[in-house]
């Protein structure tokens, strides 16, 4: 077991220090519910990546007098681990800490829906993230075990990584020209559009 940890932390200091390898033709897609837990994790590590799907960043600023507002940013997606197909986890946040919301000071929990399935044995797949809307900074930290090699002694790993997202965001701005106090003095909104994109680990560990 000290022998196959050794291999596996070898692997993943390999990966994060050599440049992307191109792939084989005869590969087997890089997902548990066909190479299993461990294999997918450390099969070929220089290629494992999750995938955040539909990021989506909004925020709304609601003044109903020129000194006082309601203002609020929202942030949401989709978080998947190939070693942990087909299951996905479900993150978002809501902060009113003026004024870009998020600056990668607040540590955010995902979700695992409840009852989803995971093909090959991997189990766990808790997660967290923060984001900073300012640098466009997203972290992820993500922890999971596979028991698909060997039940009694399951493999536990950890993984951290970041992506900076370049968001394409439309801003709106109303302000009510007949304002009297009871009504809403202005209000601005901030859309932008959903973001899909891998995100590769910068670090790896295994503990068995």
């Amino acid at each position: 077991m000290n022998t196959l940890l050794s291999v596996l932390a070898a692997m993943a200091s390999l990966a994060a220090a050599s440049p992307i390898l191109a792939a084989a033709p005869a590969l087997l897609p890089r997902d548990s519910t066909q190479n299993g837990c461990t294999n997918t994790s450390f099969g070929r590590p220089e290629s494992f990546a999750w995938s955040i799907t539909g990021f989506d960043y909004h925020a709304s600023y609601t003044f109903t007098t020129p000194a006082h507002q309601n203002s609020w940013g929202y942030v949401s997606f989709n978080l998947s681990n190939p070693a942990l197909a087909p299951a996905v986890a479900v993150c978002s946040a809501s902060s009113n800490q003026l004024s870009d919301f998020f600056y990668g000071t607040m540590v955010y929990r995902c979700a695992l829906p409840d009852g989803t399935a995971i093909v090959g044995g991997g189990r766990g797949g808790q997660a967290t993230f923060d984001f900073s809307r300012p640098s466009g900074v997203l972290n992820i930290n993500q922890t999971w075990s596979c028991h698909d090699q060997d039940p009694q002694y399951p493999i536990t790993l950890w993984a951290y990584g970041n992506a900076t997202l370049s968001l394409e965001c439309e801003d709106t701005t109303w302000t009510n020209p007949n304002w009297t106090m009871g009504q809403i003095y202005s209000s601005r909104t901030v859309q932008c559009a959903p973001v899909t994109l891998p995100v590769k680990p910068h670090t790896m560990t295994a503990v068995a």
